[in-house]
């Protein structure tokens, strides 16, 4: 038997945005032993749909807080960089831009980080 099982990512909306290939498992049902998932299946199976989750988390994050909090206006690349994210499923490399702010509000950061920020805010595992 084949096992396949899917990531289905919808809006606020009921939308399906995206539609991802999770794990795909070839299942043996001849031996009692062979029934359900083996640990390393459900640790293969986390670990990746996590990843898949933060990815897209991660995204939609970014997108809402790369605009300037006065005006907004879409801030510009200074340089990209990546993060280290330490979950119970393992540690994730994310992307974190540095992002450049408007020189016409003096009161800002000149480089902004939104995922150092939002670091900082929530405690990890």
């Amino acid at each position: 038997m084949r096992v396949k099982l899917q990531l289905v990512i919808c809006s606020d909306e009921g939308q399906e945005e995206t539609i991802t290939d999770v794990i795909t498992l070839d299942k043996d049902h001849r031996r009692i032993e062979h029934l359900g998932l083996t640990l390393a299946e459900a640790k293969q199976l986390l670990s990746t749909l996590q990843r898949h989750l933060l990815q897209h988390q991660v995204a939609t994050f970014l997108d809402t807080h790369s605009t300037c909090a006065t005006c907004g206006a879409l801030l510009k690349m200074k340089a990209h960089a990546s993060r280290s994210l330490r979950t119970l499923f393992g540690t994730f490399t994310l992307a974190s831009p540095r992002l450049e702010a408007l020189r016409l509000h003096p009161t800002e950061d000149l480089v902004i980080s939104p995922s150092v920020r939002a670091a900082h805010r929530v405690g990890r595992p």
